[in-house]
This record gives C-alpha cells, structure tokens and sequence, in this order.
C-alpha cells in the first residue's frame, strides 16, 4: 500500500503521511465494512481516495488498462520497453509532473474512466483527457530516448 501511496505523491514523505492517514481510516471506519471478505478491496480503495484527496487538498493549497494499450508505441518503443526493467519504467512515470502522473495513474493503473477522474479530482473530462494525451506523450519520448540510446550503445559495439 506504501507503494500505491509513492505512485501518487511521488515522494516518500508524502507517501508515508498518506500511508499513516489511510490506516487511521481504515481503524476509525472499520465496523462500516459489512462484507469481511471484501476486506482487501475496501482497504486498497481507501488508500487510493485518501490519495487522491490528499493530492486535492495540496492542489487547492498550491494552485495503472495497460500501459501497451496506453502508449501505443511503435517496434522501436517495444524494444525499449522489453529491455526495461519495471523498476526503470516506474520511474520514468515517477518524472511526470504532478497533474499527468496522478490521473496516469488513476487511469492505467486504476482503471478510473475519465469521468470518474474528473468527479474525483473537480477536474473536467477534457482537463483528464488532455492531461492523460500529455502524460503519453512524455512517456513516449523518454522511451525513444532510451531506444536511440541503446541503438547508439550497439553501433558502438559493433562499430
């Protein structure tokens, strides 16, 4: 769960207080949950909305489908995406800004439509979309960065 925190803050220390605020949550409501069984979807949704609430509130202070689906990357990209390790590839949605991981975010990993986004964050449908096309976008550069870098690497090898 700490982790589902870091992929929305992008920073440990935010990641933690999100951490700590959801299992006070998760103590505090705990007689609300009437399926027991349902116990490791009610805990991850809280998780998730305390993210994103928590993200809100700093906005307002400071004014996961498939990533192959989401990129629509050429060969190229699918090579460089094969050679990355998911630790690398992380990271490069760890460098998007703010507005675009968080609804990358919600939206790949997630699954959240952009409906359901834009409810949640007080945003626009287009304000979701755009931010998603732009989060692409970057992701897609960064990645053919990588590929040209390696392709360069081999020719030197070889060259």
């Amino acid at each position: 769960m700490l982790a589902l925190c870091y992929r929305y803050t992008g920073n440990k220390e935010d990641a933690e207080e999100i951490f700590q605020q959801s299992f006070y949550l998760i103590y505090k409501n705990i007689g609300q949950l009437k399926d027991p069984k349902a116990i490791s979807g009610w805990i991850k949704r809280i998780f998730v909305n305390t993210s994103i609430h928590y993200l809100q509130d700093r906005r307002k202070n400071y004014m996961t489908k498939n990533i192959d689906e989401v990129i629509n990357y050429d060969n190229h990209i699918n090579d460089a995406i094969s050679d990355l390790e998911l630790g690398e590839l992380r990271k490069l949605i760890q460098e998007l800004p703010n507005g675009r991981r968080e609804i990358f975010n919600m939206f790949v990993i997630e699954g959240y439509s952009h409906q359901e986004i834009a409810e949640k964050l007080n945003i626009s449908i287009g304000t979701s979309k755009s931010q998603l096309f732009d989060a692409r976008k970057m992701l897609i550069e960064a990645l053919h960065r990588i590929a040209t870098f390696e392709d360069n690497a081999i020719q030197k090898k070889i060259g």
